[in-house]
């Protein structure tokens, strides 16, 4: 969210004349479709309103993580890539899935039964037919010298990373001080991205994006 007044307005429709349902304050990630063109009932609305956290913003007060400044080019080494610029580091890590050392349940569902690791919903996967291939070992990051802290629970239930995106996956927002970092994980209908945001040298959160 990018707004001059600091925050956006959610409407209950596409329309400025709609009711105020909530708001957002600046730098909240949301996940949502910029050609989105009808209401989850199937009524259009116009372009220009876009479906976010039950409810409508204008699009105008939404900036595409994209569109800040990449801070480079990643480069690989074995398992592992890194990205580094603008007095920025960020590697991402990742290793084989060894379920020796993972407690896996299944949960129930009346068509198939969907794995639980380490207590937790998965993404990437979404039955017990196959176990996951490999898993995030770390996420570090250093800005200007400091080493930013990311818990473990911000990667530990993202599965079957694929192939590393070397070209962008690092921008930062200079002007709030917000580094985010963007992975593209999974595989067809079971693709996922995830987005994590830093603000002011600090881990604050993540949004995970599954297919619309």
């Amino acid at each position: 969210v990018k707004d001059k007044d600091g925050y956006v307005n959610i409407r209950a429709k596409g329309n400025v004349k709609s009711k105020i349902v909530g708001t957002l304050p600046n730098n909240t990630l949301v996940y949502t479709l910029f050609d989105t063109i009808q209401d989850e009932t199937g009524e259009e609305i116009f372009f220009n309103w876009l479906y976010v956290d039950k409810g409508y913003v204008h699009k105008s007060r939404l900036k595409m993580i994209s569109e800040f400044p990449s801070i480079g080019k990643g480069k690989e080494q074995g398992n592992s890539i890194t990205i580094a610029g603008k007095g920025i580091s960020v590697t991402l890590t990742k290793q084989p899935f060894d379920k020796t050392k993972h407690k896996i349940t299944k949960k129930r569902h009346k068509e198939y039964n969907e794995l639980i690791i380490d207590g937790k919903k998965i993404y990437g996967l979404d039955n017990d037919e196959f176990l996951p291939k490999d898993h995030y070992k770390s996420i570090t990051v250093t800005i200007n010298g400091k080493d930013v802290p990311i818990p473990k629970s911000a990667y530990d239930d993202l599965y079957e990373i694929g192939i590393w995106d070397t070209n962008n996956f690092a921008y930062y927002d200079r002007e709030d001080d917000v580094l985010y970092i963007i992975a593209h994980n999974g595989d067809g209908y079971l693709a996922y991205e995830v987005c994590w945001q830093i603000v002011k040298g600090e881990y604050k959160t993540r949004i995970i994006g599954e297919p619309l």
